[in-house]
């Protein structure tokens, strides 16, 4: 059977159940999970789904099944349909880690270099931690860097954008073995 598949977007003031909540629907449905991330962000709670089902919904539709969730959460949902899943780029993984005083401009900066040198950010977390009078922000990037990269010295180069930033980095590179 064709596998239909769709992304769906949920953010909610935060609040014990949405996991669950969402996921009931999802099942009753018959939409398989295949894919997802969730995190609280500033007392909201957010969540990103790749989900299958047979079904050759409409976009519609499936915003009509979560409606009463919706309205009993003051959730907002996106749904997009997927015509085709696409793979991972290849290339080597590494962890960007960013400390510093929390400023403008910090996420652009490391970013915009990484897309001018065609690497690929495929998960990336902020958060600000310490105290209101020094706070602290965090930045964890994981990319790929492709295989044909031509600059052998983008280490050194980001390096450079964080000092020029007066952040600290850390970047290491995730091995990753074959059974």
């Amino acid at each position: 059977m064709k596998k239909n598949y769709y992304a769906l977007t949920f953010i909610s003031e935060d609040r014990p159940g949405i996991v669950a909540k969402v996921s009931k629907v999802l099942y009753e449905n018959n939409f398989n999970v295949e894919d997802s991330s969730s995190t609280l962000l500033r007392g909201f709670f957010s969540m990103i789904l790749i989900v299958s089902c047979t079904n050759d919904y409409k976009v519609n539709e499936i915003k009509k099944k979560f409606a009463p969730l919706v309205k009993e959460l003051g959730m907002a949902i996106s749904v997009r349909k997927i015509d085709k899943l696409k793979t991972l780029p290849s290339g080597e993984t590494f962890i960007i880690s960013v400390y510093g005083a929390d400023k403008p401009g910090i996420v652009f900066k490391v970013a915009d270099f990484l897309a001018n040198n065609e690497i690929n950010i495929i998960d990336l977390q902020t958060k600000v931690a310490g105290s209101t009078e020094k706070p602290v922000y965090i930045m964890v990037l994981e990319v790929i860097i492709p295989e044909d990269l031509k600059k052998q010295n983008w280490v050194e180069e980001l390096k450079e954008i964080a000092k020029n930033i007066n952040t600290d980095i850390s970047i290491r590179h995730i091995e990753t073995y074959e059974l």
